[in-house]
């Protein structure tokens, strides 16, 4: 018992340092918890109340500095709560030994993608200018298709919502990265509540 604390621990330290800085934290914590022999379902779930506490600081915090919009917030989280827990939902109807073929399998592709992808931010769009339209639908189908992948699985929603919501639904960056933690927290705690 003791041993596998010691290697879990600071694997989870670890992964809230980097999801912190730029997200894809879960791409270290999740794996840490299938090493030590925890089932799939449990380590997704364990994963997500990890997850759940680091990004409640980081929302708060950028909710405190202005980057998240209250209206568009609120759409966000009703579509990201619909999403995860039909994605949370799912994975509870796939048996363990499966599932953990899922994740061994997504796992690397993931961090694949995200490390082949970081590029993509273009950090100078910073405009205040009212959203239109179009924004505001892309962000809403975008909250509710990562809500699925979130309740699902996990690692990598972070930055794949900010990679989307500035590519896609041409957010400014600063709006995008307050959204992405508004949304997260959402599915993170949603996820979390289906697990338990």
């Amino acid at each position: 018992m003791f041993g596998e604390f010691m290697i879990v621990c600071p694997l989870v330290f670890l992964a809230g340092f980097v999801d912190a800085i730029g997200g894809g934290g879960g791409l270290i914590s999740l794996p840490a918890y299938l090493m030590v022999g925890i089932p799939a379902h449990f380590a997704v779930g364990t994963n997500k109340l990890s997850s759940a506490m680091g990004t409640t600081v980081a929302t708060l915090e950028f909710m405190r500095s202005g980057y998240v919009r209250v209206k568009l917030a609120l759409f966000s989280v009703l579509a990201a709560i619909v999403g995860s827990s039909f994605g949370a939902n799912l994975a509870l109807h796939i048996s363990d030994y499966y599932f953990r073929l899922i994740l061994l399998v997504v796992l690397p592709i993931t961090a694949l993608y995200l490390l082949l992808n970081r590029h993509s931010l273009n950090s100078q769009l910073t405009n205040s200018e009212p959203l239109s339209w179009s924004q505001f639908v892309a962000t809403i189908l975008i909250s509710v298709s990562l809500g699925v992948w979130d309740g699902f699985y996990g690692p990598g929603t972070g930055t794949f919502l900010i990679l989307t919501l500035v590519g896609i639904a041409h957010l400014p960056i600063n709006l995008a990265a307050g959204n992405t933690k508004v949304i997260n927290l959402t599915t993170n705690v949603c996820a979390l509540v289906v697990f338990s």
